[in-house]
C-alpha cells in the first residue's frame, strides 16, 4: 500500500505570451477599444471591455449586441473558457466533423454559436471573456475549472446584468465544453442574476473522466490541451504535470469538483454517447444531482460538434435561452425531463423519452467462462475448479474475450460494470482497458464515434489502474462501481484481487444473430495517436491472469431494457 505524500499544491509554468503562440493558434491582437458595426447591419461587436473583478483584477471581454435601433436591452449568455476570445483556435479544427461551414459566419469560433443569428436576428448579447490569466486578462497565474473562477464568474454575472445594453436575466453556457464546465463553479455560488445554464458537454469531474480515467492519467492529451490553454502574462497551471505529481483524487483534484446539488437554475444538458473518455460522465452525473426543478437531459448518438450546430438543437438552445431568460412560454414546458439516443449504428437511433436516468432495465449478470464465453448467472453456486485466461498487458494485440451468442434482440441501456478477479505477474500494478463490442452476424467489431470524432469507439469503455481498485462504498452501487482515489494498492505476483471497473453509459442495440462480446486488455482499444483516448504513462507489463470458476465470481452486469410485449 502507498499514500500520496506530494504536495497538495498546483504545479505552474510560465505562460505564452499572447502574441507569441504558435500556429495553428492565432495570436492575439493588442488591447484596443473599439465597436464596430458587422456586416450584417444589425450586430454590433464591442471589443476588449475590460470587467473589474472583486480583488480590482481586470478580465477582458468583447460583446457581440444588437444594435440599439433593433433592441436596446437583452438578454446576456456568458461564454467564459481560455481558447482565446479574438479566436485564437482555427475553426479548421472542425474540418471533417460533420460541421456545414456554409451556414456559419466568420465570427463563429472554435465551440461558440453564430453571433450574427443570435444577436442580430433574435436579440440576445454574447459576452465572450478571456479567464483570469489568460491572453491579456490580469492575473498572476490561471487557475482552470477552480474556485477562483467561480467567484470571477460571480463577479462576471453581476456585472453584466448593470449594463445599459442588458436586461439584468444572465445566462451561462450556450458553448461547447470548457464554456459548459465552467458553469458549476459559478452557479454553486448562486449569482442574484444567474437565471438558466446550459451544459452542452460538460466535464464535471476532471481526475475521473479527462485527466485520469480509472486512475491512468492522460498526460498526452494534457499537453495538446495546454498547447491551446496555456497562454497569458503570467503562469499557468500545467495539467500535465499535475496529472503526474497528483496521482490520487487529492485536495487540489477535489477543489475542482463542486457540490453539483447547489445548483437550483433551471439547466439543459446535452452529451453524446460518442464522448467517452471526455463529456459523456460528467454531464449526466451532475445533471443527475442538480436540484433544480426544471432540468432537461439529451444524450445523443452523433459526434460532439456536428451536434451543436445542427438545426434542431439550435432550435433547442433558443427555445430554452427564450424560455428562462424572456420568460417567454413555449415547447419547453412540455419536453420529457430525458430523452436519449437508442443506436442501432453508428448513424442511425430511435429515440427513448424518460423521467430519469438510467431508465428502467433489468441487471443481468453473465460469468465469464475459461472457454471465452459470457454464461447468464443464475445465482447458483459456480461449480468445478477455478481457472483462468491471460493476457500480456504492454502488447496491443493481446487481448481477452468472452462471448455471448445473441439470440434476440437486445437493448443494452445506462450503466454497466465488470467485476475481474485480477492476478499481475510480471509488475505490481496494471493498468485495464474493458470494451463492450457488438460483433455482427459475420464476426466483425461494429464501431461507433468516439471522442476523436472517429469511428473507433465500441459500444462503452470503461479503464482502471488495479492499484486505483479501493471503492467508495457510500456511492458505490454494483452497476456503478466509484472508486475512492486516495491510495494505491500494489500487488504481489501471488496475489488475487477483485476489481470492479465501471463501464461508462451507454445504450445500444444487439440484434438476434450478433454477439455481445467483452474484451480485457492492457492497452487502449483505439487509435493511440489519438491524444483523447490514449493513456499513460503505463501500468501495463508482462502476464495478467483473470481468474473465474470456484471462489473468483468474475462476471459482467448490464442493463437490459425490455420492450413492453416481454
Amino acid at each position: 500500500m502507498a499514500t500520496n505524500t506530494r504536495s497538495h499544491s498546483p504545479y505552474y509554468r510560465k505562460a505564452v505570451l499572447p502574441q507569441e503562440v504558435s500556429p495553428p493558434l492565432q495570436p492575439a491582437p493588442p488591447l484596443k477599444h473599439e465597436t464596430i458595426l458587422l456586416e450584417d447591419g444589425k450586430t454590433l461587436f464591442e471589443k476588449d471591455i475590460a470587467i473589474p473583478m472583486r480583488d480590482g483584477t481586470l478580465l477582458y471581454a468583447d460583446v457581440y449586441r444588437p444594435d440599439p435601433s433593433i433592441k436596446a436591452k437583452t438578454p446576456t449568455l456568458v461564454l467564459f473558457a481560455p481558447f482565446g476570445k479574438h479566436g485564437a483556435v482555427p475553426r479548421e479544427r472542425f474540418q471533417n466533423m460533420g460541421v456545414d461551414f456554409e451556414k456559419l459566419s466568420k465570427h463563429t469560433h472554435w465551440e461558440l454559436p453564430d453571433p450574427l443569428p443570435w444577436c442580430g436576428q433574435w436579440g440576445y448579447s454574447f459576452l465572450v471573456v478571456d479567464p483570469r490569466g489568460t491572453w491579456w486578462s490580469e492575473g498572476d497565474a490561471s487557475h482552470h475549472i477552480s474556485p477562483e473562477e467561480g467567484r470571477d464568474g460571480y463577479d462576471i454575472v453581476e456585472w453584466a446584468s448593470k449594463q445599459e445594453w442588458s436586461t439584468g436575466d444572465i445566462g451561462w453556457g450556450g458553448g461547447v465544453s470548457y464554456y459548459a464546465m465552467s458553469a458549476y463553479q459559478t452557479a454553486v455560488l448562486k449569482p442574484p442574476h444567474l437565471k438558466a445554464i446550459m451544459i452542452w458537454e460538460g466535464i464535471s469531474d476532471i481526475y475521473r473522466e479527462v485527466n485520469a480515467p480509472g486512475g491512468i492519467p492522460n498526460v498526452p492529451f494534457q499537453h495538446f490541451w495546454m498547447n491551446m490553454t496555456g497562454n497569458g502574462l503570467g503562469m499557468t497551471e500545467d495539467h500535465a504535470v499535475n496529472s503526474l505529481e497528483h496521482p490520487l483524487f487529492d485536495e487540489y483534484w477535489q477543489s475542482k469538483v463542486v457540490d453539483w446539488g447547489l445548483i437550483d437554475v433551471p439547466v439543459l444538458a446535452v452529451t453524446g454517447w460518442s464522448s467517452l473518455g471526455l463529456h459523456l460522465r460528467g454531464t449526466i452525473e451532475a445533471w443527475k444531482q442538480m436540484s433544480s426543478t426544471n432540468k432537461y437531459l439529451i444524450i445523443h448518438g452523433g459526434r460532439e460538434w456536428s451536434e451543436f450546430y445542427k438545426d434542431e438543437n439550435i432550435k433547442r438552445q433558443h427555445l430554452f435561452w427564450d424560455r428562462y431568460l424572456r420568460d417567454v412560454s413555449n415547447e419547453v414546458d412540455a419536453w420529457p425531463r430525458v430523452e436519449m439516443a437508442v443506436r442501432t449504428s453508428a448513424t442511425e437511433s430511435s429515440r427513448r423519452l424518460d423521467s430519469d436516468f438510467p431508465p428502467k432495465a433489468e441487471l443481468t449478470k453473465y460469468r465469464l467462462s475459461a472457454d471465452g464465453k459470457l454464461v447468464i448467472n443464475d445465482g447458483s453456486i459456480s461449480s468445478g475448479p477455478s481457472q483462468s485466461v491471460s493476457f500480456i498487458a504492454h502488447k496491443s494485440d493481446s487481448v481477452a474475450i468472452f462471448d455471448l451468442k445473441i439470440n434476440r434482440r437486445i437493448e443494452i441501456t445506462g450503466y454497466s460494470s465488470v467485476k475481474l478477479f485480477i492476478q499481475a505477474l510480471g509488475f505490481p500494478d496494471v493498468d485495464l482497458f474493458v470494451a463492450l463490442q457488438r460483433i455482427d452476424k459475420d464476426g466483425q467489431v461494429i464501431k461507433f464515434y468516439n471522442s476523436t470524432q472517429k469511428l473507433e469507439a465500441d459500444a462503452t469503455f470503461g479503464w482502471l489502474r488495479v492499484s486505483h481498485r479501493e471503492l467508495d462504498t457510500a456511492k458505490s452501487i454494483p452497476e456503478r462501481p466509484v472508486h475512492l482515489h486516495q491510495r494505491r494498492l500494489w500487488l504481489r505476483p501471488q496475489d488475487i484481487v477483485e476489481v470492479n471497473v465501471e463501464l461508462w453509459p451507454s445504450s445500444t442495440v444487439w440484434e438476434a444473430g450478433e454477439t455481445l462480446r467483452l474484451a480485457v486488455k492492457g492497452t487502449t482499444f483505439t487509435d493511440p495517436e489519438n491524444m483523447t483516448q490514449f493513456k499513460g504513462p503505463s501500468h501495463s507489463f508482462g502476464e495478467v491472469r483473470i481468474w473465474m470458476g470456484g471462489e473468483y465470481e468474475s462476471e459482467l452486469l448490464v442493463p437490459e431494457v425490455k420492450s413492453s410485449g416481454e
